[in-house]
């Protein structure tokens, strides 16, 4: 079994399922500034594609912002070639919601950095935390006038000292010099550190930040937005702070929890404080999500990887190749163990069915940790629910 090449595909395949998770459907985090938009096209093919989230929390986030697509003969093609299950196509065919009209925003001209901040008309800033450079960025991106974020900037102030680089990020995005000064003014003296081992507050403690104010505040999509951004930069302790803040500002929905616990068991590798959010998440009716490799021959010599699902009602493994993707209920499950022998190396673990799953009566699974800890775990979930 080749380990250093599933430690090197692991690594870039968690990022993935994490940013999945978080909301990589959306196309814009534009949609934080107004009312939220519709899925695209690209996106739901590319979250399909990403494997991040169930059929069920899929079909749930289509229902709850409808798609800006009308479902053609091309379109149903395309998702079913990037391997969406027919529920998630169906579901998609009936929440087209066509995208509203919005008046472009013309940018006025720069300033030195240096000048005072221009009065700024328009929309008031929503109260909420500083914002982060991946979301500056993000917004210039997504079609925000440079003047309409510097607004942002001045209301809120940014967690981010300026470099070089940044600055020139910044300007390539379509930000200007009154925008950097702006930045500059509202910036701390240093950055902070957002190493994945830097130490920072628990995701479940109430230090992660403060709460919004109830008017005009951030929603908890506009959080779970924030956190895929935050997690597009590697920015950990970000991401973690915003999906805390969505699920302190709702706590009877999953989705911060399944995105606290994926976060917590790959990044932190703190495998029991990934197991309280992930208990969480599944008694909300959500899922635990995992990165898995599914044996093929016997021995893991041959292999594909995808993403490992637990719910209430059972389990679902989607494979980034379509290759034997399969839901099933707990009723079916016959047994779920610690392997003994094949893949023992890098702590597998196997699914046997009472009815064959894709003529298969043994699915075996190596943990995308490459750890015995973590297929505990995903055992300890599906004996539990």
């Amino acid at each position: 079994m080749k380990t250093h090449d599933m430690r090197r595909s692991s690594r870039l395949f968690f990022v993935a399922l994490v940013a999945a998770l978080a909301a990589t459907l959306f196309a814009s985090a534009a949609s934080t500034q107004a009312g939220k938009k519709p899925i695209t096209r690209k996106g739901l093919v590319e979250a399909v594609k990403i494997n991040g989230l169930s059929t069920a929390e899929m079909i749930q986030f289509i229902q709850r912002r409808g798609v800006d697509f009308e479902m053609t003969a091309d379109a149903e093609q395309e998702l079913q070639q990037a391997g969406a299950r027919p529920e998630v196509v169906e579901a998609a065919r009936s929440n087209y919601r066509p995208p509203a009209t919005e008046t472009a925003v013309a940018t006025p001209a720069a300033r030195p950095a240096n000048t005072p901040p221009r009065n700024n008309a328009g929309q008031p800033v929503p109260q909420g935390p500083p914002l982060s450079k991946n979301e500056i960025v993000t917004m210039l991106q997504g079609g925000i006038a440079s003047s309409r974020v510097e607004q942002f900037v001045e209301a809120r102030g940014v967690t981010f000292a300026l470099t070089p680089d940044i600055t020139s990020e910044i300007k390539s995005a379509g930000g200007d010099r009154s925008l950097i000064g702006a930045i500059t003014e509202k910036g701390p003296a240093q950055t902070a550190d957002n190493s994945a081992n830097s130490s920072s507050p628990s995701p479940f403690g109430s230090n992660t930040a403060a709460q919004p104010a109830a008017n005009n505040a951030p929603d908890y999509d506009d959080f779970i937005d924030r956190a895929s951004s935050a997690i597009s930069a590697q920015d950990w302790n970000s991401a973690m702070n915003y999906a805390a803040l969505a699920a302190r500002l709702d706590p009877a929905q999953p989705r911060a929890y399944t995105l606290l616990g994926t976060m917590l068991l790959y990044v932190r590798q703190d495998v029991n404080s990934a197991e309280q959010a992930m208990r969480a998440a599944i008694e909300r009716g959500g899922s635990a999500a995992f990165h898995v490799y599914h044996d093929h021959d016997g021995a893991f010599g041959q292999y594909c990887e995808g993403s490992f699902f637990v719910t209430k009602s059972g389990v679902s493994y989607k494979a980034n190749d379509g290759r034997d993707t399969f839901e099933t209920d707990d009723s079916n499950i016959k047994e779920a163990k610690i392997n003994l022998f094949t893949g023992a190396q890098v702590g597998a673990f196997h699914i046997k069915p009472v009815q064959k799953i894709n003529g298969r009566d043994n699915f075996n699974f190596a943990p995308g940790t490459k750890s015995k800890a973590e297929s505990e775990l995903i055992i300890r979930l599906i004996k539990a629910y």
